[in-house]
């Protein structure tokens, strides 16, 4: 989401500086959002975006699912709800919210109760929400958002109050916003970009998406950077763009100003049939098919590609680096325990293909607990047969690594 000095800077442009040309959303945008009555009311959330425009085109994807949808901004949090229900009684809105979230592209539904829109503003509220679980008997629990009036030693970076005290664009400074969304349903998609000097051949940095980038000026004699998405999952998006003049004929339908922040617009797309991913940031413990912890950013990744594509299949292959027999520590059936070594895991010794076969095991089970059906995912492990580098090169830590090819889209 975009830090409280973004939104500072971005909020109150007009609705006209976000109109694109795709049909679907030119129609939406140009004026049949409903904005809620100033009353607190639930309602059943779908999305919550900082960029409106990311709130506009969300909105009418999803009435171009047949959903009653509308968005209007949360004040207290500076966020832009996409709803598509709202009720003056709350086990309403938790009804609904059940029967949205039978489709998978909306299973993240919640339901928020407070009020909605710029009438809601209420200053003695500081920016942040008491997130409960109200127990339904009628299905799982579903998260209930409430606002409060008061909040104990809230911290400084929370208050949407808080001036921030670097508002002014600094000399030798850029400021860059990356708008990382996926084309299919128009989501935000967190992940990195990389920022590389075209004219030197050099990667400057790598920055989050959805986050304020203040980025120095790269000083090359023409003021280009390219910019790279790095996103597990999807396919890679390219963008080189003048930090002087950043709106052209050429740049215009992904680069939007506002202020003096540039926004840059990559539309992401899936990987399809017959592509292979290589999962970078999978890590695993030594001589074990156990993940360490920092794993499950990138395994989320893998989770939330299954879940948006139910026809999917995938094969998951595990590679080492080289072929020693040795000792190997791997889950059984009933082990939970995907990210810390402890005595419950079995032990024995193998080939570095059993090592690897086990790895990929331990990725599908985890892939299993989360719902994802078995006959989805095939399992492989080729020990050190296909290194990608030499087992004593620098960059042989890479020969240990898990991919993922998809069989069926």
């Amino acid at each position: 989401m975009l830090s409280h000095f973004l939104i500072k800077r971005l909020r109150f442009v007009p609705l006209v500086a976000f109109i694109v040309a795709a049909p679907l959303y030119a129609a939406f945008a140009i004026g049949s959002n409903t904005e809620p009555e100033s009353k607190e009311a639930s309602y059943v959330v779908i999305g919550a975006f900082a960029y409106h425009n990311n709130a506009i085109r969300f909105t009418a994807y999803a009435r171009s699912k047949a959903l009653n949808a509308s968005y209007a901004i949360n004040p207290n949090r500076n966020l832009y709800y996409v709803y598509i229900f709202e009720s003056d009684d709350v086990h309403n809105a938790i009804r609904e919210v059940h029967k949205i979230r039978s489709i998978s592209e909306f299973r993240d539904a919640w339901v928020y109760t407070g009020v909605l829109g710029e009438a809601g503003k209420s200053p003695e509220v500081v920016a942040t929400e008491v997130i409960e679980k109200v127990e339904e008997d009628i299905t799982d629990d579903v998260v209930v958002e409430e606002t409060v009036s008061e909040v104990n030693e809230p911290a400084p970076s929370d208050s949407v109050d808080a001036a921030p005290a670097n508002l002014e664009k600094e000399e030798g400074f850029h400021y860059l916003y990356f708008n990382t969304i996926n084309v299919k349903n128009y989501k935000e998609v967190k992940g990195r970009i990389k920022v590389i000097d075209p004219e030197r051949a050099k990667e400057l940095s790598s920055e989050k998406s959805h986050e304020l980038v203040k980025l120095r000026d790269p000083k090359n004699g023409t003021g280009r950077v390219k910019l790279s998405t790095d996103i597990f999952g999807f396919r890679e998006v390219q963008h080189v763009i003048d930090l002087d003049d950043p709106v052209t004929d050429t740049t215009k339908a992904f680069v939007d100003m506002i202020g003096d922040s540039i926004i840059v617009n990559f539309e992401l797309q899936r990987f399809k049939k017959g592509d292979v991913l290589v999962m970078y940031n999978v890590y695993f413990f030594i001589d074990a098919a156990i993940m360490k912890p920092e794993s499950i950013y990138e395994l989320n990744s893998l989770l939330d590609m299954l879940r948006e594509n139910e026809r999917l299949k995938v094969r998951i292959h595990g590679h080492t680096n080289g072929n020693s027999h040795g000792k190997i520590i791997y889950l059984n059936k009933e082990d939970k325990n995907f990210f810390s070594l402890d005595a419950a895991h079995h032990e024995s010794t193998g080939s570095a293909k059993k090592l690897s076969l086990q790895r990929s095991y331990t990725i599908q089970h985890w892939l299993i607990e989360q719902g994802i059906k078995e006959e989805r995912m095939e399992i492989k492990g080729w020990g050190g047969k296909k290194m990608l580098y030499d087992k004593h090169d620098p960059q042989a830590h890479k020969n240990v690594r898990v991919e993922i090819e998809i069989v069926e889209d």
